[in-house]
């Protein structure tokens, strides 16, 4: 009998370099990825570290916020040594918000401003993003940093449909790969768990200090020991 093999996961850095070892190069390409855990673990940090490897790929980043305006964005990645003026003024990074934005942020980069309460108006808003980036064919990731405060005005049930009408829109369009955050406990334990089986992977940063890899196409459940530096993520395999 002929012997078979397992097909090759393709694989896209996390920018993370612990982690991409942890998992044997880091994120299965065109998955979406959950990163899940309470506040203050780290979830946005993470999400910067893939901006940052997108810049440095020469990449296209779509971002989603419902945290931080442009600016705020580039003071946070600043803080770790990831000036993305640049990216921001020469279109590389795509912003839609949605929260007020800021006038000074407003008119220094092209911020697409949309509510947390209308997300028809969020997907119309991507359509509008998304038709010259696959009309070019150009590589590109999306990142939706944080979906929590979604549930403070839709109920959860609709929180889940958008991400999965988030996720196939990302997947049609040909991202190499999407991140998605949420405070873990922010809604009930049975909402929770639907919004986490609607993604292809799952990471917790663990209150005990644990990068936990959950789920991920071709890695074994598998932790490891984490912290945030001033250098950004930082994961040591044991």
């Amino acid at each position: 009998m002929g012997s078979t093999t397992s097909p090759v996961i393709r694989r896209i850095s996390s920018g993370i370099a612990g982690f991409d070892a942890l998992t044997s190069g880091g994120i299965p390409e065109s998955t979406v990825t959950m990163v899940y855990g309470p506040p203050k673990a780290g979830k946005s940090v993470f999400a910067y570290h893939f901006v940052a490897e997108s810049i440095s790929k020469n990449e296209a980043v779509i971002i989603v916020t419902t945290d931080y305006d442009a600016d705020e964005l580039a003071r946070a990645m600043s803080g770790f040594h990831w000036p993305i003026d640049d990216a921001l003024r020469g279109g590389a990074i795509q912003l839609i918000s949605m929260i007020p934005v800021k006038s000074s942020s407003a008119a220094k980069h092209a911020i697409r401003s949309v509510s947390l309460a209308n997300p028809t108006e969020l997907m119309l808003c991507l359509s509008e993003i998304l038709a010259p980036i696959i009309q070019s064919k150009a590589r590109f990731r999306s990142i939706w940093d944080s979906l929590t405060p979604l549930f403070i005005y839709n109920p959860p049930m609709l929180v889940v449909k958008i991400l999965r009408e988030f996720s196939s829109k990302m997947k049609r369009a040909g991202a190499v790969g999407t991140l998605v955050t949420l405070v873990q406990g922010s809604i009930d334990p049975q909402s929770e768990n639907i919004i986490k089986a609607s993604v292809d992977n799952l990471l917790n940063l663990h209150p005990d200090g644990k990068l936990v890899v959950e789920g991920m196409l071709g890695t074994p459940r598998t932790a490891s020991p984490y912290s945030v530096t001033n250098a950004g993520i930082e994961v040591v395999q044991e």
